[in-house]
Formats: structure tokens, C-alpha cells, sequence
């Protein structure tokens, strides 16, 4: 009878979000973040505007000067793809900065001329160049303090003309100069772990999968968690709570409440993925089809669902406890959030783990339960022993149902508290009635 009425309980949760019109916007709307961070850095530097650049060379050195150089590789398109994807455009020097001597007063008159130029549209960039080869004095003025700007393109064209005018000084012709700049080696990675020898994006799918669930938990647990407040602060506040409670045990109104809307969001990830299958069937044989068949094949897919499933579930059942602690849906935010920011630290770990795979730290913090089903799947895709992926799921389970046995006596203290639930009082109440 119990599982009986823990599946109608799921069942009931499950449609009460199933046939509900946000349902159906949800499902349509979920891709659109995921594809706007593919496309849309691209869309936008093709739409922004070329950077303007002034080039001021106070160096004295002439046509073989740092200034000229500079200038020719930006008229070559060899300054390298700026953090927008556009080349500079060079802009002729204004007669009010050509009468400058030395960067300071170079500089002084870049302010007069930001002054006076407007803001919209911005004025152009200011490379002042003065000094020598072995001492060369750059400096870059821009008319906003910006993250991106063109310092590290610039930084490299100023560096090879250092170094050609050092090499020619000692003697080497401009050929020969040519011939060892433009010489380089490319490295081929190749792992026995690879089905082919030659490592591919196909073989790193795992690795970046793993990160891809861990932002999909996040998500999920984000979106669950003001489901499942609301669903439970509503039902305490109009009292339906307690006839709830006499109808089923806490823990099966509890478990149901969760895994109902788990399988909601399971459901939606199905169709999602089901149509995704349906439009790479469609494509021509290649890459996307090789890594379609690298994740059903590899148990990768599995693996996915079973830390999304155990995350949300311990982390479910926390703010299914939670719940009993408030009146409002706003006092109910208000603790909700703060567990929700700490969420951030495995996402950060996530992304340091793909850098060092084989960090002591990333290897006990996957063994620390709250942290296991976002980092366990990294681990995985590293090759984790078997004692390693079985003592982290252990801990994981042991956790998930601590956190449920907590979350039920929460959920039936606070059925018949009147007023804001109290953490200690019902702790002290749940060993009571186990004592």
C-alpha cells in the first residue's frame, strides 16, 4: 500500500506541472539559453564595429620603426583575431596629437582629445610607441576602461618587431629572419585510450559532458527547488498539510512531491533529447554523428541520468525540509538562496577540474556527498578506480538518505506547528519520537 501511495503522490505532483501551459513554454524555451551562448558571441562580433586605432611612434626610428611595423600588420590581417573577432582599423594621426614629444605629453593630449571627440560613437584607441628596441615604452589609451581591448594583439606585433630588429643587429639578413619566425612545430595528441590513436573531440566528449550535466543539475535543482517551496508552503499555509499527513506517511508525501518532479523534468529532457536524435539523423555522416554514438555507446548517457537523479534528489529533499521552516513563499526564497549560491563552488570545481584533471583536491571534494553528482562524472570520464566511483556513490546514497530522514521529520513537525517552524525543536521532537 505504501508504494501505492507513494506513485499516486508522484502522479499527482507529476500533473499537476505536466498539463500546465508553463510546461509546454519551458520545453520550448529551455534550448534557447544553450544555443544563444553558441551563436550569439558570434552574431554579435560580426555586428559590432571594426575598432579604430591611432598609431603615435615618438620613437625616431623612421620607416623601420615599431609604429610602421605595427601598421603593416594590420593592414596584412596579422595581428591575430581580437576577443570581438575584428581586425583594428588604422585612423590617421589628428593633428592635435602629431605635435607630441614625449608619452606624457602624448597622453595629455589623448585627454583633450577624448574630451573633445564625444562619447557615441567612441573615439579611437592611442598606441603611443617611444623609446628604443631594448627599451620600448608602449602605451595604449583607450576611451572606455574596458575588459577586451587590443592590448594582447598588439602586445605580440610589438614583441616580433622587437625581436627582428635585435636579430638584425646581429647581423642576420631579413630573409633569414623571415625563415626562423615563421618556422614552427605542430603537436598531434595521440592516447591509447583513444579508439583511433589520434585524440578528437569525440574522446574529450566526456570530459565536457561532464560539465554539461553539472550546469544542467544546477538548473534543474534551481527550477525544482522554487517548485517544490511553493508547492509545500502553500499546502502548510491553507492547513491541506495535515490532511495530507493523516492520508500517508510524511516520507511517502515527500518522496512523491520530489520524484514527481524529477520525472517533470525527466520527461522534458526526453523530448528534448528525442527531437535533438531526430535532426542529427537527418545530417550527413561526420563528427556530430560519431559523438552521438560515443555517448549512448560509452554509458556515458547512464551515467548522466543517475548523478542528475541522486542530485536532485538530495538536494530535493533539503528544500522539501526547508520548506517546513516558512510561512511565505518569501521567507522560503530567503533560505533557499543562499544553499542555491553554493552550488556555485562544485560548478567552479567542475571547470578547474578540466584544466587539473588529477588535483588531490578535485578528488576528495568528488567524494564529498553534496559535491559527488556534480564532479563524480569527471572523475568517471578520467578513469576513477572502482573503489573511488563506489565509495563516492556510497557516501552519495548515505547522505541522500540522511538528508530525506530529515527532511520527512521536518515535513511532519511542520504540518502541525502553527507559525514558523523552529530547527531545533524539530530535531528535538524527531528524537523524541525515535527515543
Amino acid at each position: 500500500r505504501r508504494m501505492r501511495r507513494l506513485f499516486l503522490i508522484l502522479r499527482r505532483e507529476y500533473l499537476a506541472y505536466l498539463l500546465t501551459p508553463g510546461f509546454l513554454l519551458a520545453l520550448v524555451t529551455f534550448p534557447l539559453p544553450f544555443a544563444a551562448s553558441v551563436f550569439l558571441p558570434t552574431l554579435l562580433s560580426r555586428q559590432a564595429p571594426a575598432p579604430q586605432l591611432i598609431v603615435l611612434d615618438l620613437t625616431g626610428i623612421g620607416p623601420q620603426g615599431p609604429g610602421a611595423y605595427v601598421a603593416a600588420q594590420i593592414r596584412q590581417g596579422r595581428t591575430g583575431n581580437l576577443p570581438q573577432g575584428r581586425a583594428p582599423v588604422l585612423v590617421q594621426t589628428p593633428a592635435s596629437l602629431s605635435t607630441a614629444q614625449t608619452p606624457d605629453a602624448a597622453g595629455r593630449a589623448v585627454q583633450a582629445y577624448y574630451k573633445a571627440f564625444g562619447q557615441d560613437p567612441p573615439p579611437p584607441a592611442v598606441l603611443v610607441l617611444a623609446g628604443s628596441a631594448q627599451a620600448l615604452d608602449a602605451r595604449l589609451w583607450t576611451p572606455r576602461a574596458r575588459l577586451l581591448d587590443l592590448s594582447g594583439q598588439l602586445e605580440d606585433s610589438l614583441t616580433d618587431w622587437s625581436r627582428e630588429t635585435r636579430l638584425r643587429s646581429l647581423g642576420l639578413s631579413s630573409e633569414a629572419i623571415r625563415a626562423v619566425s615563421g618556422s614552427g612545430v605542430s603537436i598531434t595528441a595521440y592516447s591509447p585510450a583513444s579508439r583511433t590513436g589520434k585524440v578528437t573531440l569525440t574522446d574529450r566528449l566526456p570530459h565536457l559532458a561532464a560539465l554539461g550535466v553539472s550546469y544542467l543539475l544546477v538548473t534543474m535543482i534551481l527550477a525544482g527547488s522554487g517548485m517544490i517551496l511553493t508547492s509545500v508552503v502553500e499546502e502548510r499555509s491553507s492547513r491541506v498539510i495535515e490532511v495530507l499527513v493523516t492520508s500517508a506517511h510524511p516520507a511517502e508525501l515527500l518522496l512523491g512531491k520530489v520524484l514527481g518532479i524529477l520525472c517533470l523534468f525527466f520527461t522534458g529532457l526526453g523530448a528534448l533529447a528525442g527531437a535533438a536524435l531526430l535532426i542529427v539523423g537527418q545530417l550527413p555522416q561526420g563528427a556530430v554523428q560519431e559523438s552521438v554514438r560515443a555517448v549512448l555507446n560509452g554509458g556515458l548517457l547512464g551515467w548522466a541520468a543517475f548523478f542528475l537523479a541522486f542530485g536532485f534528489l538530495l538536494y530535493g529533499s533539503i528544500f522539501a525540509g526547508l520548506a517546513a521552516f516558512c510561512e511565505t513563499p518569501r521567507e522560503a526564497q530567503s533560505l533557499a538562496t543562499p544553499l542555491s549560491m553554493l552550488m556555485l563552488i562544485p560548478l567552479l570545481l567542475v571547470i578547474l577540474g578540466l584544466q587539473a584533471p588529477d588535483s588531490p583536491i578535485l578528488r576528495a571534494a568528488a567524494l564529498f556527498p553534496p559535491f559527488t553528482p556534480f564532479l563524480m562524472l569527471l572523475r568517471i570520464a578520467d578513469g576513477a578506480p572502482a573503489w573511488e566511483l563506489a565509495t563516492g556513490i556510497s557516501l552519495m546514497a548515505l547522505t541522500t538518505a540522511g538528508a530525506i530522514w530529515v527532511g520527512v521529520q521536518a515535513y511532519r513537525t511542520g504540518a502541525l506547528t502553527q507559525g514558523s517552524a523552529n530547527l531545533w525543536s524539530i530535531l528535538r521532537r524527531s528524537l523524541q519520537r525515535q527515543g
